[in-house]
């Protein structure tokens, strides 16, 4: 916990949590929203890729924001515009006047702040933690996510229960939005009580173009780092759409219909899977271990979903779901310690940008294209056994999960040879990789 030593960190490490509790108390809210308007997996996936799509196109611009311009107002600007998108949704959602084009809408503001706003973000662990807690600092910050995993779904699944009893379902997911807009202010208070510089470094005037184009380049050129960009690539676009089928999953598949606590359980569940990668994580931030550990994560990752696919009961899911959410951990936020340490200073918040893009920038596709599939190729099949009549799930989200895992299955092979072959050359910081 040697992070936590540092008052900036622990600032923005409150201010992030708090904001993260709301996002995944919203989360439970709109998914359990726009499955009941629709009842469409392509759709629910749709929302999901708007929220997330804008950073395929505005990633690498983010990364230029974060280091050109003053971090703070950056952060809160950013703040500001999630709060007020989110506050309105919630209002139109009690009032039960909420449309489809709506939740599109709000999702694709979210998606293009977010852009900017989370290279920033995790840009500024550098600058209120030394190089030396560094390694410790970038698990633990995004603990807040994955903590916030846990506590949030658990809060909106019981605000949805019972409010949606008392005044109905609408207006319990109305309040989650709502809450989620409240939220922002306390990360907005820790971002103005920091007390590091996070002022853009002094250099020489340069065009906006060439500053993206270096920080792609210096990604695609060096063999680490492009190396790293494709596994989160394959691991993204291939099983990050099963959180955006949540709500879709655990009513077809898992047989319970439109319930709200089965849906907050999986969030749940996924929550504790990833808090247990990120204590891993920080067990063995010293080690020179990670590339080992990136391989695992992505192994990890892929044998579970694709076992999702033959999986209709709740008791093997669910601890399915949390052996999912530690290995994303462990996986992605290797590469984020990695991109991190392996950047030079002046180009870290571009960097970062492009494990973002990776990650929140051509993943969603892959969550478009599995949403997509799954609609397109759900069918039903009743098997009688013993005068006992049980649907099995044929094609839909089974088969999206098993395609998505296998595809998984076969990145690991190539990353785990590929990171072999780069053992032959001379890289910097090389007992931080190997």
């Amino acid at each position: 916990m040697r992070a936590f030593r540092h008052r900036d960190f622990r600032l923005l490490w409150y201010g992030a949590f708090l904001s993260f509790v709301g996002s995944w108390i919203q989360r439970v809210g709109e998914g359990w929203l726009v499955y009941h308007l629709t009842a469409d997996v392509a759709k629910l996936s749709f929302v999901t890729f708007c929220a997330s799509g804008p950073v395929a196109v505005l990633g690498p611009f983010g990364g230029s924001f974060a280091d050109a311009f003053d971090r703070k107002v950056v952060l809160n600007i950013a703040q500001v515009l999630f709060g007020a998108g989110a506050i309105f949704l919630g209002i139109v959602t009690m009032m039960g006047v909420v449309q489809y084009w709506e939740l599109v809408a709000v999702a694709l503001l979210f998606g293009v702040v977010g852009a900017f706003e989370g290279p920033t973000r995790q840009s500024v662990v550098g600058r209120v933690v030394p190089p030396e807690d560094l390694a410790h600092a970038v698990p633990l910050n995004a603990m807040t996510f994955n903590a916030a995993r846990v506590i949030g779904p658990a809060i909106g699944s019981i605000l949805l229960a019972t409010l949606g009893h008392l005044f109905g379902p609408m207006f319990g997911a109305g309040v989650c939005y709502t809450l989620n807009g409240l939220s922002y202010v306390a990360l907005i208070f820790a971002v103005l009580a920091i007390r590091a510089d996070l002022k853009p470094s002094v250099r020489e005037p340069q065009p906006v173009f060439d500053l993206i184009v270096e920080g792609m380049l210096y990604t695609f050129r060096d063999l680490r780092f492009r190396t790293l960009f494709i596994m989160e690539v394959i691991a993204s676009s291939c099983g990050m759409f099963y959180i955006a089928a949540m709500p879709a999953f655990t009513a077809e598949n898992l047989h319970f219909g439109n319930s709200f606590g089965p849906l907050g359980a999986a969030y749940t569940f996924v929550g504790v899977g990833a808090m247990a990668g990120i204590l891993l994580l920080t067990l063995f931030a010293d080690r020179p271990v990670k590339s080992l550990m990136v391989r695992w994560g992505m192994l990890v990752m892929g044998g579970p979903i694709l076992a999702l696919g033959f999986v209709t009961s709740a008791w093997i899911a669910y601890p399915l779901f949390a052996v999912v959410g530690g290995s994303v951990i462990v996986q992605f936020n290797t590469t984020n310690t990695l991109f991190q340490l392996l950047s030079p200073d002046r180009l870290r918040g571009r960097v970062l940008a492009m494990h973002q893009w990776a990650i929140g920038g051509i993943g969603p596709f892959g969550t478009l294209f599995f949403g997509w599939f799954a609609q397109a190729s759900k069918t039903r099949e009743v098997l009688s056994v013993a005068g006992n009549e049980f649907v099995l799930p044929v094609g839909g989200l089974a088969l999206a999960m098993k395609i998505g895992g296998a595809c998984i299955l076969l990145g690991t092979a190539w990353g785990a040879w590929r990171i072999r072959s780069l053992a032959h050359h001379s890289w910097e910081l090389v007992s931080q990789f190997s």
